[in-house]
């Protein structure tokens, strides 16, 4: 579930709520029930005043989340409020009205919510409700245990079928442990509820009391997203590759990646919920499921969230079946989808990772919900890719929510052990088996440039960070992304992008992987060590005068650098400085060539003149180059180098 409170409840016109004469003995096909079984229904149909006047003083009652809740039984609930005593109400997800967490109903009902959402929020603060910290997956295990084991069960379903089996619709989540462990059951069939795949189904028999309506379910609409959010969608999508097996919560961002990876195939989906925003790619194609270990083919969730249209969509669509929390939650499960790629939302994220998803210092805004589970789900499937989204600033723009420490009185919901990519609208940082000074860095890299300089003067006084990490002064809100790009080069997939300050220890390695010759014509002599001060300098490009392109095979979760091209800008002349390495068993791929031309491109985009480089004769490969271009070479015997230049005007 995400944290963010961005989904507008649909109103619901107000209408007076007749008890049918006809029942709901009718099947989706047309098919009746047998008498004996439409005697039983008709046995149990009543009111939803006299169905909750079977609760008694001391229970606790279930009410089934989402949008799936059942109003009916929830407004009666709050009119005969005062004929109970310590009544505690246990939900997972609060939608709708909840006109029963009054001032005058305390001592008589009393809600205990496992998330929080909006409608709940300002009651939790005021102490009038309750909020309870768990994992999503271990909920049903803590009421089917009797931890918070309910005596009473009050849930909306479909009409039954010709066999006597009722839906429980679009929400299934932690109903199903409720349902085994009540006493009384009290159903509201909805002739607008649809029929489901999965564990949705509930026989008449087992429900105690039937209530019937035709009311139109609440909907969920997600708000449309801000620039901002775009950007993260579009910084989350580059993660997602084909074949992945996505999981995603309720909000914006993750509805907004959907819209960037129209262009993915064979994706899966596993996740605790999903909105209208799925539709298009599994009408479109894009979502197979046929490369899933868990229920392959199929979409597989706990509830769904949305408008009229998502409701039509999942009903008697076998493609989608629906599954309580403690199996689609359950890591291990998750886990046996390969390249699961979980994305969650945060609300401050510390400089060791530290992650606070469920509270604003000593307020409880929403829950840990869902997102441990598939963290640690993600992390444990072969591919796969934790993600935690999150906004880089709050209150327009006047807090950062990178942060040198979390909040007083915040929780920390994943650990930062647990972390592995942290997304902002400035980038990615990836955290996972990261020093604490590499982390600190990631994290300052796609914090709001304005919070930069305090966030780096901390970790520094901290010792976090080299003492004179001063020349980590990156501007990237200059990056230019358009240069970062997938390409093959002799058939091998590779990722270029800009360099950023976070490669500072990536391209001291790539260093290290030199030989004697490399390393002559490079640096012009031998040189045994690429030390901190100057691994950070060639790192810190401002993507003006100074630039650098690197070439980059990913390996797993992490990538190395095969390539870098780089220029550097003397102000007298107008003219840049270039320098090209390529790794030697990635050499006559093309790279050379390649990564020179986006500088040239770049440099002129800069009002750069032109290039000049200085070449020694042992460094045939590039005075080739130079040849086959036709640009100028001057040899000097005084410097025993070829000096090239050449302008881009001519």
């Amino acid at each position: 579930m995400s944290t963010k409170s961005d989904i507008k409840i649909g109103t619901i016109k107000k209408k007076v709520v007749i008890q049918f004469k006809r029942r709901f003995d009718v099947s989706r096909d047309g098919d009746f029930m047998d008498k004996q079984l439409s005697d039983l229904y008709q046995q149990k149909l009543t009111t939803a005043d006299e169905a909750v006047r079977h609760i008694q003083s001391g229970w606790r009652v279930f009410i089934g989340s989402g949008c799936a809740v059942p109003m009916q039984l929830v407004a009666a609930l709050s009119r005969n409020a005062l004929r109970f005593n310590d009544v505690e109400l246990i939900q997972l997800l609060s939608l709708g009205t909840v006109d029963y967490i009054t001032d005058e109903n305390a001592g008589h009902l009393r809600h205990n919510s496992f998330f929080i959402s909006e409608n709940i929020r300002q009651a939790v603060r005021e102490g009038r409700a309750d909020y309870t910290p768990i994992f999503l997956s271990e909920i049903p295990e803590l009421i089917r245990f009797g931890q918070r084991g309910n005596q009473a069960a009050l849930l909306q379903v479909s009409p039954p079928d010709k066999h006597g089996f009722c839906s429980m619709g679009i929400n299934v989540d932690i109903q199903r442990a409720a349902l085994d462990r009540a006493k009384l059951v009290i159903a509201e069939v909805n002739r607008q509820m649809p029929q489901t795949y999965g564990e949705t189904y509930v026989h008449i028999k087992d429900i105690d009391f039937l209530v019937e309506t035709d009311l139109p379910i609440l909907e969920a609409i997600a708000q449309e997203p801000d620039e901002i959010e775009l950007q993260i969608g579009y910084q989350i999508s580059r993660l997602v590759e084909n074949g992945s097996c996505l999981q995603m919560g309720i909000g914006t961002i993750p509805s907004t990646v959907l819209n960037f990876i129209t262009d993915k195939r064979d994706l899966g989906i596993h996740t605790e919920m999903f909105s209208d925003a799925l539709i298009p790619l599994i009408e479109g194609g894009n979502i197979s499921n046929r490369l899933k270990s868990v229920h392959p083919g199929k979409v597989v969730t706990s509830f769904v969230c949305g408008s009229k249209k998502l409701y039509d969509f999942v009903g008697g669509n076998a493609g989608i079946e629906f599954y309580p929390s403690d199996f689609v939650n359950n890591p291990r499960v998750i886990s046996s989808n390969d390249k699961v790629v979980a994305i969650n939302a945060a609300l401050q994220v510390d400089l060791t990772g530290q992650i606070c998803a469920d509270s604003i210092g000593y307020r409880f805004y929403s829950g840990i919900g869902g997102q441990v589970d598939f963290i640690r789900g993600a992390a444990m499937s072969r591919g796969g890719k934790p993600i935690v989204a999150i906004r880089s600033t709050a209150k327009d723009g006047a807090i950062s929510r990178i942060v040198h420490r979390i909040d007083d009185g915040s929780g920390v919901v994943t650990s930062r052990g647990d972390a592995h990519y942290v997304v902002s609208e400035y980038g990615v940082a990836y955290l996972h088996g990261k020093t604490i000074r590499e982390r600190a860095l990631a994290l300052i890299s796609i914090a709001h440039p304005d919070y930069r300089g305090e966030l780096l003067e901390f970790v520094k006084q901290k010792h976090y960070v080299y003492e004179d990490e001063q020349v980590w002064q990156q501007a990237l809100d200059h990056y230019p992304k358009k240069y970062e790009e997938s390409r093959q080069f002799g058939g091998i997939a590779m990722l270029i992008r800009p360099l950023k300050a976070t490669d500072e220890r990536t391209l001291q390695e790539f260093f290290y992987t030199h030989n004697a010759e490399t390393i002559h014509n490079r640096y012009f002599g031998q040189k045994r060590q690429l030390a901190h001060l100057e691994a950070a300098k060639l790192v810190c490009v401002d993507y003006r005068s100074r630039m650098a392109l690197a070439v980059f095979l990913p390996e797993d979760n992490s990538e190395s650098i095969v390539a870098v091209a780089r220029y550097v800008v003397n102000p007298r002349t107008n003219l840049a400085e270039t320098a090209v390495v390529v790794h030697e068993n990635y050499r006559r791929l093309g790279m050379t060539q390649y990564l020179l031309g986006q500088l040239e491109e770049h440099a002129v985009s800069q009002g750069v003149a032109g290039f000049f480089s200085e070449i020694l004769p042992t460094n045939k490969a590039m005075l080739n180059y130079h040849r086959k271009l036709g640009h100028p070479l001057v040899y000097s015997h005084e410097t025993n180098t070829f000096h090239m230049e050449f302008r881009f005007n001519k």
